[in-house]
């Protein structure tokens, strides 16, 4: 045996006892004991991302109708016109500038809101009471369908006025 492999024999036992300890390849050892600092494969230089623009979100387009609920309409009696002109406005729901639609005052409007969230409250307390009794009572067939059928009335009304109380609230 040459000298040569006599160094190369013993490289390769001093990489695998490495390799033992540390748990790495065989050919990272190899390296370590070769004084080499890193073996691997070439990392690839990947390519400069691109800017992606943001999408924009579309804005709602506001109908007349819908921004002329905003406002309250103006009370009927004495006007000037953009000419300068006067003329006087006898029509509850008219306006000037556009804001049409009288929505009335927000006193009015506040309470029609109670006013509905009152139903709603009794109609649901009637609908507790015809459940409560047709569990306590013995009720005939057909009075056991009566009521069943008042109850779902009951709760198309009180649907009803829940969608009301919605347009009242965003009224006020």
């Amino acid at each position: 045996m040459t000298q040569a492999q006599k160094n190369a024999k013993a490289k390769f036992k001093q990489a695998i006892a490495y390799r033992q300890k540390t748990g790495v390849s065989l050919k990272e050892a190899f390296a370590h004991i070769y004084g080499k600092k890193k073996v691997g494969a070439v990392k690839k230089k990947s390519a400069p991302k691109k800017k992606v623009a943001k999408k924009k979100l579309a804005k709602k387009k506001i109908t007349r109708i819908e921004y002329d609920k905003r406002y309250q309409a103006k009370k009927p009696g004495k006007r000037k016109s953009a000419s300068g002109k006067t003329y006087y406005e006898n029509r509850e729901n008219r306006s000037d500038k556009g804001k049409l639609l009288g929505i009335g005052s927000v006193k009015n409007m506040t309470d029609k809101y109670i006013k509905t969230l009152n139903e709603i409250y009794q109609y649901n307390k009637a609908i507790n009471i015809i459940q409560n009794d047709m569990t306590r009572l013995n009720y005939s067939p057909m009075e056991k369908q009566r009521a069943k059928q008042t109850i779902a009335n009951f709760k198309k009304i009180v649907k009803e006025l829940k969608i009301h109380s919605k347009e009242l609230k965003k009224l006020i």
